[in-house]
């Protein structure tokens, strides 16, 4: 594969003409206009016993990378700044102003225009990707060229199946560690499921649910306007790590079904994808032979959020409180937080995310979130909508494993 154009290099090249200026204009229009919080980014509380317990691995800092500071401004969010084991030796965004605010919410004097340049710091040993979804995969394999661990915001890839493949085998070939940050992963009730499902408490899952609301009342700022008309299960990962992330089982086929809430953007011809759907609803065959419903909904009015159910032979959970067969739990809790580092937004995941991906660099092992299970709760989006454009089909998921 070809190394991807730069970023930077596309501005320049236009000469920071009318179409750079009006993406310029128009983030920095919702950055003005979008001062409240977007759902999900919530903060949850800090417990005072949240690092209780805690022990480190090691006395060495990782060399991190931070590239992206646009509208969830998730560079920052995500308390690499924190943490005890990081330095946060550079960061990059491709407007100034906002490379400089992230220099400063990470307390980091070095910048780069873009990651391209970023990454050919031999100082940096691992990237966090919080760049636009579209780029993800891509930047990715350029992280992972230039022999550097990565760690990306979700979802692992944008629409395309060729996409998922390139990104697998570039991290397979590397023998780095890839780790997406999908939140739902470590919001206290999907880890207490994944802890009974791994000790035996449910047996087989028979059936499970993961849904996702995200409704807003005005249009999110992204970058070249990406979200605009966005298709909603290929942005899967907060309903679909309700089972993937649970059992570290793929799905092997959908049928899905969409629908139009009446937004503008949300109407064939009028977006980049000719998206007509604001909402879809799939259906999934799993590994084990059960079921799952998995939705991402744009248009249904509510405060948002994300859960789901999972339901075995043996047990069933609704949130953290597991009734079923087994008597005696494995611990629940999720782990302990270094000293200083946030729980964050998305139900208080964000701290951990970024614990678990430093922690898997210090001990040499494979981060939960690894590319298998990434793609696996990413790809079965994708061709999810492929079924709901022809009228709930049900079609084959392709399946990712690591041997």
């Amino acid at each position: 594969m070809n190394r991807a154009t730069s970023r930077r290099t596309f501005l320049q090249a236009a000469g920071l003409g009318t179409a750079a200026l009006g993406w310029q204009a128009a983030a920095q229009a919702q950055d003005k206009n979008q001062r409240k919080p977007i759902q999900g980014f919530e903060e949850a509380p800090t417990d005072p016993k949240a690092s209780q317990g805690w022990q480190p691995v090691s006395d060495r800092k990782v060399r991190v990378g931070i590239v992206g500071y646009g509208t969830c401004r998730f560079g920052a969010q995500f308390s690499f700044q924190d943490h005890p084991n990081v330095e946060v030796v550079a960061v990059s965004d491709l407007f100034p102003d906002r490379c400089a605010a992230l220099a400063k919410a990470c307390r980091c004097k070095k910048t780069y225009p873009s990651l391209e340049e970023l990454v050919k710091d031999d100082t940096i040993e691992a990237v966090f990707v919080a760049t636009d979804a579209p780029s993800h995969a891509r930047h990715c394999i350029e992280v992972l060229k230039h022999g550097k661990h990565v760690a990306c915001a979700v979802p692992a890839v944008w629409g395309s199946l060729e996409d998922a493949d390139k990104l697998f085998e570039a991290v397979r070939s590397s023998g780095l560690k890839y780790m997406m940050f999908e939140t739902s992963c470590f919001r206290a009730d999907c880890y207490a499921m994944r802890q009974v499902y791994h000790a035996g408490g449910f047996g087989r899952l028979v059936y499970s649910e993961g849904e996702y609301y995200h409704y807003h009342s005005y249009q999110i700022g992204s970058y070249k306007n990406w979200r605009v008309g966005s298709i909603p299960l290929w942005y899967p990962t907060h309903s679909t790590a309700y089972y993937v992330g649970v059992t570290d089982k793929p799905f092997v086929s959908v049928s899905c079904t969409g629908s139009n809430a009446g937004f503008p953007a949300w109407k064939p011809g009028a977006n980049r994808y000719n998206n007509p759907f604001t909402d879809q609803i799939a259906l999934f065959e799993t590994a084990e032979g059960g079921a799952s419903r998995m939705l991402m909904c744009k248009g249904i009015h509510s405060k948002g959020g994300e859960t789901g159910r999972v339901f075995g032979e043996k047990g069933w959970m609704d949130g953290t409180q597991y009734r079923g067969v087994m008597k005696e739990l494995p611990n629940l809790a999720r782990p302990p937080l270094p000293p200083g580092v946030r729980p964050g937004g998305h139900g208080g995941s964000h701290g951990h995310l970024t614990e678990e991906f430093i922690r898997a660099i210090l001990e040499d092992r494979k981060p939960l979130v690894d590319i298998a299970m990434a793609l696996n709760m990413t790809v079965c989006g994708i061709v999810a909508h492929q079924s709901a454009l022809k009228d709930g089909e049900r079609l084959k998921v392709p399946q990712y494993a690591l041997t």
